[in-house]
């Protein structure tokens, strides 16, 4: 079954044409695929999207009688969003598209429960009627994961999310019903991306989700205040909130946290009873200074093993940390110019004594105009005790990365690995990846003098 599931859909189709022929290519009136079992066939329709679905069902009369029985309707729709990223004007007849789509598939659905439903496309308030239509049908169906995603991917208005679905006033009463209270009971994860959802909503999904693993809340700006709480001890393992531009105070107690993402603007940030938190996420606005998160954060930095800050070389201050014990992973994703500085990053290394690897995102765009609000007088030069990788991505050769990486050769003892990619983060993995030839040979060039000064035991990797 490994290596039947690792097959794309056309070799899956092509693989049942061919059982279906005899030894000398005449057709075989048998259909095979009906002589398996329901659990077979139901494990085979797992690993297909709703595409895959449609593409395979002419395949088996009893293909065609289970799929609508299926318990999880992912609407991915992938290639579309990206045409409605080149092409803007296609948004009204693609919306039409989809919409009829996803009604043409719940209407004929016959399944009494979902363990997944996801909605993911370029909608927004204008939807609102079927919107409401396909939450109530998730919700109904006892849904598991369930996520709506809404961004507006041909939207060129700042800030995004101005035109964003609401969940509206009938979906919040049908979830407070008897009815609505006993379907979002099995409910482990919700997604809510470009979704205007009040914090009073998402404290209604707190308390009556007893089995609420994961939450993410991005682009809602109905959002003011949260309360992650309970009156029972809450299950709630992943916490994301991002950029959730009218909130204004957020409250945390759940003793099952191990991951905290919060990328916005400052915040009051309350954090209690978090005794397993090892994750963290601090990013945002980038005048912003990262230390408003550090101060309610201070009680669980010691237990931290991965932190991931987002914010901008020149406002980059920390408060005196305690000892970071047990942290392994550091990422920094740094917004800046050509002279800012990253040094200021060597305290927060040096309260890490268990520190194996280090990621560096760099988005360096212009010289920088600012007052840096940090002093490299204060830069220790103390040995990086157990630093083995490093990656850094957006390399361009320019003060604000060639000082930081020179430090660490310096200084770090142990030093295995080093990456270096001199694309800029937007454009990795893609096939236009550099402006030109000639910045990308002189990024390449500044890495290769670096390499000089690294141990010889050091694998030193440009890419």
């Amino acid at each position: 079954m490994t290596n039947f599931c690792n097959l794309c859909i056309d070799d899956f189709v092509f693989c049942f044409i061919k059982m279906e022929k005899g030894d000398q290519g005449k057709e075989d009136s048998r259909d095979r695929i009906s002589e398996l079992t329901d659990e077979i066939l139901f494990i085979i329709l797992s690993f297909l999207t709703l595409k895959e679905v449609a593409k395979i069902c002419f395949l088996s009369r009893r293909l065609k009688i289970l799929w609508p029985h299926i318990v999880a309707l992912n609407f991915d729709a992938s290639n579309t969003l990206g045409e409605l990223r080149r092409n803007g004007r296609l948004r009204k007849k693609k919306r039409t598209w989809y919409i009829n789509w996803v009604n043409h598939v719940l209407e004929s659905h016959k399944g009494s429960s979902l363990n997944e439903f996801r909605v993911c496309f370029d909608l927004d308030w204008t939807c609102r009627h079927d919107i409401d239509s396909w939450f109530c049908f998730a919700i109904s169906k006892r849904v598991r994961k369930l996520e709506l995603d809404f961004e507006e991917v041909a939207e060129e208005t700042w800030p995004p999310g101005l035109r964003s679905y609401s969940l509206t006033k009938s979906c919040f009463n049908f979830i407070r019903t008897p009815q609505g209270l006993s379907c979002i009971g099995l409910l482990d994860s919700l997604c809510l991306r470009f979704v205007k959802v009040s914090g009073e909503v998402l404290e209604h999904f707190l308390l009556h989700c007893p089995l609420l693993e994961k939450l993410v809340v991005e682009w809602s700006n109905n959002l003011v205040t949260l309360n992650v709480a309970s009156s029972s001890p809450l299950r709630l393992r992943y916490l994301e909130i991002r950029s959730c531009l009218a909130l204004q105070n957020l409250e945390i107690s759940a003793p099952n946290l191990q991951s905290f993402l919060y990328y916005g603007q400052k915040v009051a940030l309350h954090i209690e009873n978090a005794p397993l938190l090892t994750d963290v996420l601090i990013g945002g606005n980038l005048d912003d200074e990262p230390a408003f998160a550090f101060c309610p954060l201070s009680g669980y930095l010691c237990q931290l093993k991965t932190l991931t800050l987002e914010m901008s070389a020149y406002n980059m201050t920390f408060p005196n940390f305690p000892e970071l014990t047990n942290l392994r992973h550091l990422a920094v994703s740094a917004y800046g110019g050509y002279d800012d500085d990253l040094l200021v990053l060597t305290s927060l290394i040096d309260a890490s004594p268990s520190l194996n690897k280090l990621s560096l995102e760099l988005n360096i765009w212009r010289s920088s105009t600012y007052n840096h609000a940090h002093n490299t007088s204060n830069v220790t030069g103390k040995p990086i005790p157990s630093l083995k990788v490093v990656e850094v991505i957006g390399f361009r050769g320019f003060k604000i990365d060639v000082d930081f990486l020179a430090y660490l050769l310096e200084h770090g003892k142990v030093m295995e690995k080093i990456t270096i990619n001199c694309c800029h983060p937007s454009w990795a993995g893609q096939i236009l990846e550099f402006e030109t030839i000639k910045e990308r040979e002189r990024a390449r060039k500044h890495a290769l003098q670096l390499k000089s000064k690294s141990p010889s035991t050091t694998e030193f990797v440009v890419i």
